[in-house]
């Protein structure tokens, strides 16, 4: 009897050195052969789910696996920065993907000049979410992702309109205006009303449509005899609709440059994550992302295809 009972448990430890070593076999292919640091301890990562969230999340997905950690991919994994971010104060997830300028509308009775430097406003969120929440926001791409009014290639050369100032006069001497913005921009003090402030002009209510999906195509399309749209400044569709982006001279809309923000008990048990999320990030430009998210809009491309493309480009993943 003993016999047999040694006999059961030689069996069910082989069985269980199989299965860890299958486990473990898949993590190192996953890490190209590297050993792992964080075996059996995955790093979480999440994004909201949107395009330039899911490049850049398999983009941190991918650049961990590479510097030898385990990683447990919910890129994607978002409906909104509330849901993601909750996540990450209640420790469902260790880094999660969002934007400066976001961040700093956390902060009670913020100061509005914080929002429009990329350096400061980065400064001001990170300071204030390690003290308040022990969430470090690890460094960010240099480029901003913010609101912005745009026009179509014909419009901006017939009426000169390739700035804001440029809008404010063609609007003040009786140029007609028909606007395509998402709700929030119509009432946010750093959209469109900061916007009409500081530029000198107005756009009628009555000129504004709010419901309103792809504001690209619609006013491609001029839709409601729409000229003029409301977008986000990174948007992969401005060359596939033939649109100018208008210049904000003044910095109205606050930087929204995207930023990896990790648990501070995760960085401080994996410290050498910080060091592969600056490499990653910091090699970013608007021009980078502007491609990559047409690649996907456009081009039909996978998100995880672009970010390994991209990050093989600039020798940041073995290849």
């Amino acid at each position: 009897m003993k016999r047999k009972i040694y006999s059961t448990i030689l069996v069910i430890g082989l069985i269980g050195s199989l299965l860890a070593g299958c486990g473990n076999k898949k993590a190192e292919e996953a890490n190209n052969g590297k050993e792992i640091i964080n075996s059996g301890d995955p790093i979480i990562v999440s994004t909201m789910n949107d395009t330039e969230g899911e490049i850049l999340g398999r983009m941190m997905v991918l650049a961990l696996e590479d510097a030898g950690y385990e990683v447990t991919d919910n890129t994607f994994g978002y409906q909104g920065t509330v849901n993601g971010r909750t996540a990450l104060l209640e420790g469902e997830t260790d880094i999660y993907m969002d934007y400066t300028g976001r961040g700093l509308r956390l902060i009670e009775g913020v100061d509005p000049a914080l929002y429009s430097k990329m350096d400061t406003a980065f400064e001001s969120i990170s300071t204030w979410d390690k003290e308040n929440n022990n969430l470090i926001w690890m460094t960010y791409a240099p480029y901003s992702n913010t609101d912005g009014l745009a026009v179509t290639k014909e419009f901006s050369k017939k009426n000169n309109v390739k700035t804001l100032e440029n809008l404010a006069d063609y609007i003040n001497n009786g140029g007609e205006v028909k606007l395509l913005c998402y709700n929030y921009f119509v009432t946010l003090a750093t959209g469109l009303p900061g916007l009409e402030a500081a530029y000198g002009f107005k756009i009628p209510e009555e000129d504004i449509t709010v419901d309103i999906s792809n504001p690209e195509q619609m006013l491609s399309e001029g839709t409601n005899g729409a000229n003029i749209c409301h977008l986000y400044t990174s948007s992969g569709l401005v060359d596939a609709y033939d649109l100018v982006v208008l210049k904000d001279s003044k910095g109205i809309c606050p930087v929204y440059s995207p930023a990896p923000i990790i648990r501070k008990e995760r960085l401080d048990k994996y410290p050498g994550i910080q060091e592969v999320m600056e490499k990653v990030f910091t090699s970013i430009t608007l021009e980078d992302q502007v491609k990559m998210n047409e690649k996907v809009q456009v081009e039909g491309e996978s998100g995880i295809d672009v970010a390994r493309e991209y990050l093989q480009s600039k020798n940041l993943i073995s290849k």
